[in-house]
């Protein structure tokens, strides 16, 4: 099982993750929503899926505090990361490129 941790620092003060759910223009970047938790609560969180062929999944939680899109990314078995993560930064920066103040990318 491979995870990468993909921390998004945003001006937002509104929950990213939210929006996340709530974009009707998520499929144009190869991304759909599986699941989600009381996206109510600060707490909360949400599954991402690739729906081109992408390995694995993203587990997205918002931190309202800080104004940080915290996400998971895990694979299993031989399944990459790149495609599903290339596809989530792709979505990042083509829908929020004013709020997103930077990104980091950190294999585990």
């Amino acid at each position: 099982m491979a995870q990468v941790l993909v921390q998004v620092i945003t001006s937002s003060k509104e929950s990213l993750r939210e929006k996340i759910i709530n974009d009707t223009k998520l499929g144009e970047y190869g991304l759909e929503v599986v699941s989600k938790k009381n996206p109510r609560r600060a707490s909360g969180w949400t599954k991402l899926h690739s729906i081109n062929g992408g390995h694995g999944a993203i587990n997205v939680q918002w931190l309202d505090d800080a104004a940080v899109l915290l996400c998971r990314v895990v694979t299993k078995g031989k399944g990459k990361p790149d495609l599903i993560i290339g596809n989530f930064i792709w979505y990042l920066l083509g829908r929020y490129p004013r709020v997103i103040e930077s990104i980091h990318i950190i294999p585990r």
